[in-house]
């Protein structure tokens, strides 16, 4: 692996922990979903150190270089939180869904509680 890229996935890495835990810090991003994204720094900054092991792991897959092999892992990460957020999202909208049901229900009940009472003081 160049040095270049050494320097740049360890750059990149401290320049990420450093946004991650602003953004934690600022109430914007719950602990909970930061978790993979703090596994991605420390994997950068781990290859970064250690690029023997982007070596081997090009050697085990058969991939030509260690720089396709970051990118390569990348893109597979970034498919993956893509698939996971688009999990939640559906959840949240099942949720609201639900909310919005019981809301109406509550809210015909206490219609028909007013008017039983307005019926009933005549």
């Amino acid at each position: 692996m160049s040095l270049s890229l050494r320097v740049f996935l360890l750059l990149m890495a401290l320049v990420f922990l450093v946004i991650i835990v602003r953004t934690i810090n600022k109430k914007k991003l719950r602990i909970q979903y930061s978790f993979p994204w703090m596994l991605i720094a420390a994997a950068m900054l781990l290859l970064a150190i250690f690029p023997q092991i982007a070596v081997f792991l090009c050697s085990v897959t058969g991939i030509q270089t260690p720089s396709n092999l970051i990118y390569l892992m990348g893109i597979v990460i970034l498919l993956l939180i893509s698939f996971y957020q688009t999990i939640l999202i559906s959840r949240q909208a099942n949720r609201i869904v639900r909310l919005t049901q019981i809301l109406s229900i509550v809210k015909k009940e206490n219609e028909d509680k007013w008017q039983e009472q307005q019926t009933n003081t005549k």
